[in-house]
């Protein structure tokens, strides 16, 4: 067990630490219903993260998922596609400036976020699921030779950890709305102006890792 974290759990605090699921989570809070947004963006954000790990170590138990084999160049695969959309979205922020007047604004996806009820908000916890980043702790928990119980176990933790910064913010809030209100509003606003840099460093920093490492993998 204690190998199996060491390797999935680096993964984890890589999700956990992409600005986009925390982002995200501050905004609900700064709704008209922050208490019932944020509750239900971040139900989804956790079930569907847990649910979509359960039904690939289901399916794929007992499938080899190592470097060389069929599963494994697929996977690679989907990891260069991932990794190469990513640095497409950071060369579309890099090209496309803000218009005039535009710089700093607050950007229209806050905005449409802050609109959304309850099941929008699931929604978007469901969007912002890292489908692609759980795909690498998934195989090794597939191939750690630990007990079905532990793998789900391990999951279980993987998932904790990288939603916890997600989860700050809504708990934060609920526990002590009015202070933290005010603070997290003031990270929205300052979330608002400078979205478009934290984004491009995330999506370069994404799109290197996984591109090179499929990169690697499919040249060895």
């Amino acid at each position: 067990m204690g190998h199996l974290l060491l390797q999935i759990l680096p993964v984890a605090v890589a999700i956990a630490v992409n600005p986009v699921p925390i982002i995200a989570a501050i905004v609900m809070t700064t709704t008209e219903r922050p208490v019932a947004n944020g509750l239900a963006y971040l139900t989804a954000l956790i079930a569907v993260s847990y649910g979509f790990g359960a039904v690939v170590m289901v399916i794929f138990h007992g499938t080899a998922l190592g470097a060389g084999t069929r599963t494994g160049h697929v996977i690679l695969v989907l990891w260069l596609l991932f990794g190469l959309a990513f640095l497409v979205a950071f060369l579309v922020l890099l090209v496309r400036r803000p218009k005039a007047g535009e710089e700093g604004r607050e950007p229209g996806w806050m905005r449409w976020i802050g609109r959304l009820g309850p099941l929008g908000a699931a929604v978007v916890g469901v969007m912002l699921v890292n489908y692609e980043m759980e795909g690498p702790a998934l195989s090794d928990i597939l191939a750690s030779p630990v007990t079905q119980a532990v793998a789900f176990a391990a999951l279980a933790l993987f998932v904790a950890v990288a939603v916890c910064t997600s989860a700050v913010p809504v708990v934060a809030h609920i526990a002590a709305p009015g202070p933290v209100g005010a603070v997290l509003n003031r990270a929205k606003g300052w979330l608002g102006r400078y979205h478009r840099p934290i984004l491009m460093v995330a999506f370069a920093a994404i799109g290197v890792l996984y591109t090179v490492k499929a990169a690697a993998g499919l040249l060895h």
